[in-house]
């Protein structure tokens, strides 16, 4: 028993000797990996020191710190990714509209007239695009927006106003010059409007400032009679009206 502790002693102090070796009836056993000792004396003792694996993750500060940083980055982002929704939206109704104006006055410069195969005009024509723009293939499909209510916009062409009528929110007169509140559009027979129902208040805005520009847009009104772009509030949301041509 004596010469077996002092033959562990001697292992012991020789740890950084070879990985394996054998000294008398003793085995000892070092892997680097995980500092685990053994050493064996026939088979009645053994002992093993390993070093524990410690595990380190994030702590409590660094997390409050983490979603601090992510919580400003939202509030700096979302305003502009809503902003961003809501300006392709309009410039989707801004695009609709300038195929439209194009296909109308494609079909008047083909036909000489806006009816049906080159009809001329005679009453009001409702949803103008499907029943004539579509079939004849001057478009390939219907106005359509994503900004108001698809249920009451179409585009229409309807009997012109008298020369010197007011302008009102959803007749047929328009003051394209910005000055005076009565029509501008003479003596004409027609006109050609697009009409948009339900539209958010201030997407109309929005919309208006797209097609009349700095000098006959708005800024922050509820109503706007002057230019191709009209509208009157009505519990927050409003019927736009945008002019298209007219004879």
């Amino acid at each position: 028993m004596a010469r077996a502790k002092a033959d562990i002693g001697t292992h012991l102090a020789n740890f950084e000797a070879p990985q394996s070796r054998r000294t008398g009836q003793c085995w000892w056993n070092r892997q680097n990996s995980n500092k685990v000792i053994t050493i064996n004396h026939g088979s009645t003792m053994q002992i093993k020191s390993v070093q524990k694996q410690i595990q380190k993750g994030f702590t409590l500060i660094e997390m409050i710190g983490v979603l601090a940083v992510i919580a400003i980055l939202l509030a700096l982002l979302v305003p502009k990714i809503f902003e961003a929704i809501n300006s392709a939206r309009v410039n989707n109704a801004a695009g609709s509209y300038n195929t439209i104006k194009t296909a109308l006055m494609d079909h008047y410069g083909k036909f000489g007239a806006v009816g049906v195969n080159g009809a001329a005009y005679t009453a009001p024509i409702p949803n103008y695009d499907t029943t004539v723009l579509l079939p004849e293939q001057i478009i390939d499909k219907p106005f359509a927006v994503r900004i108001g209510s698809s249920s009451g916009t179409l585009i229409q062409v309807v009997d012109a106003p008298a020369p010197t009528a007011a302008v009102t929110a959803t007749g047929p007169e328009y003051n394209l010059l910005g000055t005076g509140t009565v029509s501008t559009l003479g003596s004409a027979t027609w006109v050609a409007e697009a009409v948009i129902a339900g539209v958010d208040i201030a997407d109309a805005r929005e919309l208006n400032n797209r097609l009349d520009g700095p000098a006959l847009g708005t800024t922050g009104t509820d109503n706007d009679y002057v230019g191709r772009v009209k509208f009157a509030y009505n519990a927050g949301t409003t019927v736009v009206h945008i002019y298209i041509a007219h004879r």
